[in-house]
């Protein structure tokens, strides 16, 4: 049977607080996987984030020197 989002909104509000803090946790993480996939944007974890700067600073140390003058 399906729940209308005003009765899944119920359910949660009587959930306690760490389960509503995982269903907060599912809702964040679906609706950013559905904005990426309608908009093309692909995300990156914090590992995967601190990996591409570090590349961007070491390829670029030269220009940055430059601009921080």
């Amino acid at each position: 049977m399906a729940m209308s989002a005003i009765e899944v909104i119920n359910e949660v509000r009587g959930l306690p607080v760490k389960e509503q803090e995982q269903v907060l946790n599912f809702l964040q993480e679906n609706l950013r996987a559905r904005r990426a996939a309608d908009d093309g944007v692909k995300f990156a974890d914090d590992t995967k984030f601190k990996q591409a700067a570090e590349k961007v600073f070491r390829e670029h140390d030269n220009l940055f020197r430059r601009l921080a003058q």
